[in-house]
């Protein structure tokens, strides 16, 4: 039944059951191993299965006769399944997914104004950006300038390169000039995030980042504008969109609409098809989108590349001649022209100075960003080091072993602190933030669960803690379940420490005016958790620490090894990287970039 394009490891019962069930109803066997390849393909993450022979077992006849099948059709209309003219097959629900979400993109650029003159941005940029080098902050200022007018906004960066601190003075921007950007005199702001802890992340960023520009405005237009941004109620998309877990539905769509007249969402390279398409659904024509995150960054769990997509299809440095002319006398590096026929042009923006200090470790994350430079690769491979980025072999168990423990021994005056001596609850999690080690895999020896194991047991016997029970002073902890009711989210990490009331675990959590607080919970009134020496790659997003351990399995042909793994782990780093690897499952990573199927590039591009 399976396909000669996927094979039996990849097919899931979800995948065979959707197949047999296919053959029963309709007798057609090619129609079946299609359903059985897109039902699969939908469950790695792409919006779609491509039958050619590229593929293998959909030959020219076999399309032919799918695409005479009654339940397939050409997506005009409703069938169980789509077969468009590039031999992408979906489930009806991608391809609604998936051509809706592009034509509510198209029509947002189309809707694009320019509603102020070269002067007025000039003088706002300079009461923005004071202090501020023209030359690296000219993406920056080119963000906020690009701005008014647009009702899709993307902006993408890597690590550093100020996305969050942009976007606070891209909403300045748009406060003070609401009315000419079609918007209320005073419109409202949403925050939100794909998940509770980026959220939650986002809260404090927008909080920081505005002390930081009343600090920097006053006498400005601006600086009366600075508390009407909000940051105390960020919320996961779910929430924002009123989602209905007892029958899978959202209250907020085109017959109910989102009330906020602007909405930032962080962390896109974390929102689905199916999830980025009611976003859209759920706003007003009027309303404006701004979207911030890193494509370089692991994608969705559920099916699509939505914002890898969107950079791929907006022309790369490049504006539209109206908007470049506009922006060339605000700039120090003018901006390129392209053509009005690209639809994005002038929509997304790439944020590309790093405001860290260079290094290796910022080498080795630029090299990363687009593809791995080879000159890079060797030189690591060769000296296992760069900079502040190390690479340490890791073949095996007993060697894994050799890297936990030189890990601890490198950090042992940190770690013997956390451990053993009293500590302020702020200052212990301030100083676990410091380090993390981050792993590909959750289970087995090489995943998480396997490394808390190991360097509980590796702590007990080089630092002479009682790291081998289930709760003692010190450990980390990360929550794996939300809970709102106590404010605990999924990848939240705090700290068990004994103090007067006994072992607590502490965690920052933001109170009402999104200003970082602290609140302690006993063990057994936490939600699932587990211990937090280790943790996943995926866990990590959006999160920064001092120095980080990356741990890749040494199985090269292990399909989890992506360019887009390592980048993400690497960037999580602000000083020190180490990667625990083979050379092979190294080179076989970054050799391998995330390549999804689907169509959403090419509809966006017309």
């Amino acid at each position: 039944m399976n396909p000669p394009s996927v094979s039996d490891a990849e097919v899931r019962a979800i995948d065979q059951g959707l197949a047999h069930w296919v053959l029963a109803r309709t007798g057609s066997a090619a129609l079946a191993d299609a359903a059985c390849a897109a039902s699969s393909a939908e469950g790695r993450g792409h919006a779609c299965a491509v039958l050619d022979d590229a593929q293998g077992g959909f030959d020219a006849g076999t399309l032919a006769s799918l695409r005479a099948h009654p339940w397939v059709g050409d997506g005009h209309a409703f069938t169980p399944f789509v077969l468009d003219a590039a031999q992408r097959f979906y489930l009806w629900r991608n391809w609604q997914h998936e051509t809706r979400l592009a034509a509510a993109i198209r029509q947002r650029c189309a809707q694009r104004t320019l509603p102020l003159d070269a002067a007025t941005l000039a003088a706002d940029l300079d009461a923005l950006f004071a202090g501020m080098p023209p030359g690296p902050a000219d993406g920056q200022r080119a963000a906020v300038a690009a701005a008014p007018g647009a009702r899709l906004f993307v902006l993408t960066g890597g690590p550093g390169t100020g996305k969050t601190t942009t976007a606070v003075r891209m909403l300045l921007m748009l406060l003070r000039h609401a009315r000419a950007c079609g918007l209320p005199a005073q419109p409202s702001i949403a925050l939100a995030a794909p998940t509770g802890k980026a959220a939650q992340r986002l809260a404090q960023a927008i909080a920081k980042g505005k002390a930081e520009l009343q600090a920097s405005l006053p006498g400005s237009a601006f600086h009366a504008l600075v508390p009407h941004i909000p940051h105390a109620d960020a919320r996961t998309l779910h929430r924002l969109l009123g989602y209905q877990p007892r029958d899978n539905t959202f209250g907020r769509g085109p017959r109910q609409p989102l009330a906020e007249d602007i909405v930032l969402v962080d962390e896109a390279s974390m929102v689905d098809l199916a999830m980025m398409r009611q976003l859209l659904e759920a706003l007003r024509p009027e309303a404006v989108l701004i979207l911030l995150g890193d494509p370089g960054q692991l994608a969705s769990v559920d099916a699509g590349s939505v914002l890898a997509d969107i950079v791929a299809a907006a022309p790369r440095r490049q504006l539209p001649p109206a908007l470049a002319d506009l922006l060339a006398p605000l700039l120090q590096t003018p901006p390129e022209t392209t053509g009005d026929d690209a639809p994005l042009a002038g929509q997304v923006l790439t944020l590309t100075h790093s405001w860290r200090a260079g290094s290796g470790l910022q080498r080795g994350v630029d090299a990363l960003r687009d593809a791995p430079d080879p000159a890079w690769l060797a030189q690591l491979l060769a000296a296992r080091a760069d900079g502040d980025l190390h690479l340490r072999r890791c073949a095996d168990v007993a060697a894994l072993r050799t890297c936990v423990d030189g890990w601890i021994e490198r950090h042992a005056e940190l770690l013997q602190s956390l451990l053993s001596a009293p500590m302020d609850a702020g200052e212990a999690l301030q100083r676990l933030r410091r380090l993390q080690i981050l792993c590909a895999l959750r289970d087995g020896p090489y995943g998480a669960q396997g490394v808390n194991e190991l360097f509980a047991r590796r702590l007990a016997a080089r630092l002479d803690v009682a790291s081998e029970r289930p709760w003692y002073h010190g450990r980390p902890v990360i929550v794996t379940r939300n809970d709102y009711a106590r404010g605990l989210f999924n990848g939240d990490v705090g700290i068990a420490l004994e103090g007067a009331d006994g072992l607590r675990v502490w965690f920052e959590q933001s109170d009402r005016d999104g200003n970082a607080g602290l609140r302690s919970h006993s063990p057994r009134a936490l939600p699932a958790h587990d211990s937090a020496w280790a943790i996943t790659i995926h866990r990590s997003q959006g999160s920064e620490y001092r120095d980080v351990a990356v741990l890749l399995p040494p199985d090269a042909d292990n399909r989890i090894l992506t360019r887009e793994l390592v980048y993400t782990a690497i960037s999580r780093a602000k000083e020190h990287a180490e990667i625990w690897s083979t050379d092979d499952s190294l080179r076989a990573a970054l050799a391998r970039p995330i390549r999804r199927q689907g169509g959403l590039r090419e509809r966006l591009l017309g």
